[in-house]
């Protein structure tokens, strides 16, 4: 792995970059500095069968030692604009509500992907 380094964006440096940070620090550094009993990943199922496995590996080796351990739930949406809508928001926040326990007040939501699914789990997040 190379060497992680940050670069400056207003006025900080703030923001890291290197290949890999989904794989390799992605998951230790969303458990250490956004801690949480839930975290909940939306994508879509074009990205999500990219991307997800080793997430979930990684995952599970930020948690070795938590306890209670987190929970890692997945949801995915078609990659399509049409999912862009009330209906698929309602679906996602019902999906998350039927949990158990239920996804609560501090449950993280990540992003993985953009366009359709970026402003999809915005929204979710936002409400």
């Amino acid at each position: 792995m190379s060497q992680r380094s940050k670069i400056s964006i207003l006025g900080r440096k703030s923001t890291l970059v290197d290949s890999g940070l989904w794989y390799n620090y992605a998951a230790q550094d969303l458990i250490t500095t956004c801690a949480s009993r839930t975290y909940v990943v939306i994508t879509d199922t074009s990205i999500g069968s990219i991307y997800l496995l080793p997430f979930k590996h990684s995952f599970a080796d930020a948690r070795n030692g938590i306890s209670p351990s987190p929970r890692l739930l997945i949801h995915q949406a078609a990659p399509l604009e049409g999912s862009k809508s009330r209906q698929t928001k309602a679906e996602i926040e019902d999906w998350m509500l039927s949990q158990n326990p239920p996804c609560g007040h501090d449950t993280v939501i990540i992003t993985l992907g953009g366009g359709v699914i970026g402003d999809l789990s915005g929204f979710v997040a936002a409400t």
